[in-house]
């Protein structure tokens, strides 16, 4: 591969991640999915931001997270039949 960006186009979003996947681990590369479309629109797919999920990236919002260890959960027995979800209490 030479230096610099390199460019390698795959049919399916899960090809792309399949040889991410390896090339990360092998080569220590960042490489990203992006889509461009006939009128010129570039759509990146993957990483969405721009920072892979593995980093921390102050403009990233977490989803589905409870900030509670599994010790603090709620008894299953207290939140079945309220209509409520076990993750809103």
């Amino acid at each position: 591969m030479r230096k610099g960006p390199n460019l390698l186009k795959l049919a399916c979003k899960e090809h792309c991640l399949a040889l991410t996947t390896q090339l990360r681990t092998k080569f220590r590369m960042s490489p990203c999915f992006y889509r461009v479309y006939a009128d010129g629109k570039v759509e990146y797919l993957h990483p969405k931001d721009g920072v892979y999920p593995k980093k921390v990236n102050a403009g990233c919002v977490g989803v589905n997270q409870n900030m509670r260890s599994i010790g603090k959960n709620v008894d299953p027995i207290k939140v079945k039949f309220t209509g409520s979800e076990p993750f809103e209490i």
